[in-house]
């Protein structure tokens, strides 16, 4: 049941869903004031999750910086969460692979791997299961398996973790998966730089002690340019979508006792 409503209702959590609430009851209301109030609303909601200046401090607070792994850490295995990492939506021939938004993931677990800070990468995700969701026609840790091994990483080094629905269970899985089959707790944690406090909090909730290794970045060097405070821009309102989802993500999680 958690896994249906994290999937569906966390989109009225976010600045799109307030959006669209706003103006859709602007749309029904017959009160001249009220809508004119929710009109206004959905623009100075629009202003605020659009505005680069705003939305970019906010992902310098929340995000993790980047950082450094050594050859001589003592963590040898990558574990890399799926989501979004290849472009699981449409077929293609033979062993080609299309890469996706956050193919950064596959990337900096490909840089860990070439310069021998870690010898083994796990992939862990599976396909969600909701009967509305399209069915995805390649399995995204088979495609990004297939990224990593052309570019140069040896088969025997892969490791798939195909069960995980989401980072509650990828962190379980996956602690699983190092004790069993590698006699360890420890690991280099790949995901996206905004998903990364929820994903640390769910492995060291399972004992794991994990190396932080961020990637897709959505925050930048801040710039004092006056557009930014000025100027709403849809790509940066696209990018709080999943800035303020993992805020509010990371909040469910801690009610629920996952982190």
């Amino acid at each position: 049941m958690f896994y249906f409503f994290s999937k569906t209702l966390y989109y009225l959590l976010t600045p799109a869903g307030w959006l669209v609430g706003a103006l859709l009851l602007a749309l029904l209301t017959k009160n001249a004031r009220r809508r004119r109030l929710l009109v206004g609303a959905g623009l100075a909601t629009f202003w605020l999750f659009g505005n680069p200046a705003l939305v970019n401090e906010l992902a310098l607070q929340w995000e993790y910086a980047p950082s450094r792994v050594s050859a001589d850490s003592g963590r040898t295995i990558a574990v890399v969460l799926t989501g979004g990492m290849a472009n699981i939506g449409k077929d293609v021939p033979g062993e080609r692979f299309l890469l996706g938004r956050e193919a950064d993931r596959a990337g900096q677990a490909l840089y860990l791997y070439k310069t021998g800070a870690v010898q083994k990468i796990l992939i862990s995700g599976g396909p969600g299961d909701l009967p509305f969701q399209r069915k995805n026609v390649i399995d995204e840790g088979k495609m990004t398996t297939t990224f990593l091994i052309a570019s140069g990483v040896r088969p025997a080094d892969i490791v798939l973790e195909g069960k995980s629905r989401n980072t509650h269970e990828n962190a379980q899985f996956s602690a699983r998966m190092l004790h069993d089959r590698f006699g360890t707790n420890r690991c280099v944690l790949v995901t996206s730089a905004s998903h990364m406090r929820r994903a640390v909090a769910c492995f060291q909730k399972e004992s794991v002690v994990v190396k932080p290794f961020p990637g897709g970045f959505l925050s930048s060097r801040r710039a004092f340019e006056p557009g930014d405070f000025i100027l709403p821009h849809e790509q940066t309102f696209a990018d709080s979508f999943y800035l303020t989802r993992e805020i509010v993500g990371y909040l469910v999680y801690w009610v629920v006792g996952y982190v």
